[in-house]
């Protein structure tokens, strides 16, 4: 059976969870909130961009489970 993942808000709770939860569960940051993100496009806003850079931190942190 494949290891749980479990994403966090900051690097620093990600690796105090992680200490707690053990080998069953992967402990990832999202270096910042999540948001509801639409399945297609960046889900970026127009006037400032900033929901692109956090969609990118998503998916890298992601890829490698998904």
């Amino acid at each position: 059976m494949g290891k749980a993942l479990v994403i966090v808000e900051s690097p620093a709770k990600a690796k105090t969870i992680n200490k707690y939860l053990g080998s069953g569960y992967v402990v990832k940051s999202s270096v910042g909130h999540i948001r509801d993100l639409p399945k297609s496009g960046s889900g970026s806003q127009k006037s400032t961009g900033s929901s692109t850079d956090k969609t990118k931190r998503l998916k890298k942190i992601l890829k490698p489970r998904l």
